[in-house]
């Protein structure tokens, strides 16, 4: 609880300060902190209730996290630059979706899980474990159906998807796929680096799955900062197109921090990257459908 805690004042000061000093408004924060943050959280514990979780061990909690937190410096860096320059060297739709999900996959996926399995011997099975047992797949489907609902009442996806004509024919083939790739490219890429490697060890070492998830969602949000700084064609609500990076900061914490919270309780409570993949594929179907079916030529 004291890091519960700790973050909450953490939160508290640097809302505060950015509205203090940075002129932002505090609608937006205050709106994903009590949705996501508090809602959705709420959900998937409550969804979980004697949910049996899937094995997962840590061999060496602290070695395996102290390599992570380092990893954590290179990956930030990706982040902040690589997928700009990916966008300058490969213009056209979809080559360059395709070569930045191969990027992701690589920095996410296969070179931390490479390490962590190589050096402290783990099976693959090991690192991500997967299944659908009934009660996990009864999981899945209320935590994407609140997250459809909430995206189709708040979220500009569908008005978005209206305004375009988009043909029912088109959307009954496409939100498939479009399901699909998000799967791979937010779901494993994100689930895989920042829940079951990173927020397993942190828990395991501070022997406190709260702790776990408070730390991994700080962690996640903070990885995001430099992108927001250094990206400045990169605009977010609330957010401008130049931020400094004290703002920058901040609003990785007051916004992206949060958003991570309810995905940390599903891990914690059951051990199950599949369902987490899914469920992260499902919170942002409605948002990235039409730029999806759009950047592989599906619509025009």
């Amino acid at each position: 609880m004291a890091l519960l805690a700790g973050y909450a004042v953490l939160y508290a000061l640097t809302l505060f300060a950015m509205i203090r000093f940075g002129h932002f408004e505090a609608g937006e924060a205050l709106g994903v902190l009590a949705v996501l943050g508090v809602g959705f959280s709420l959900l998937a514990w409550l969804l979980t209730l004697g949910v049996k979780p899937l094995a997962y061990n840590v061999h060496e909690p602290s070695t395996e996290l102290a390599y992570l937190l380092l990893y954590l410096l290179p990956l930030a860096a990706v982040v902040a630059y690589g997928f700009d320059a990916v966008h300058r060297l490969v213009a056209t739709q979809p080559a360059a979706s395709l070569a930045i999900l191969a990027i992701k996959l690589a920095i996410f996926v296969v070179i931390p899980g490479w390490v962590i399995a190589s050096r402290f011997s783990y099976r693959v099975s090991q690192l991500a474990p997967v299944a659908l047992p009934t009660s996990h797949l009864l999981v899945f489907l209320g935590m994407a159906i609140a997250l459809l609902v909430f995206q189709a009442l708040l979220g500009r996806g569908l008005r978005d998807m209206a305004a375009a004509s988009v043909p029912s024919e088109k959307l009954l083939l496409g939100m498939p796929f479009v399901f699909v790739w998000l799967m791979l490219e937010v779901g494993v890429v994100e689930e895989f680096f920042f829940r079951a490697l990173l927020q397993s060890r942190l828990s395991a070492a501070l022997d406190s799955e709260l702790g776990g998830i408070v730390l991994m969602a700080l962690l996640f949000g903070l990885v995001h900062a430099p992108g927001l700084y250094l990206r400045t064609n990169l605009t977010q609500e609330g957010l401008s197109s130049h931020p400094s990076l004290w703002m920058a900061i901040g609003y990785s914490i007051v916004i992206t921090s949060v958003a991570g919270f309810f995905l940390g309780v599903l891990w914690a409570r059951t051990r199950n990257f599949l369902l987490l993949v899914m469920i992260h594929a499902a919170g942002d179907l409605l948002p990235n459908t039409l730029p999806t079916l759009q950047a592989f030529h599906i619509l025009k």
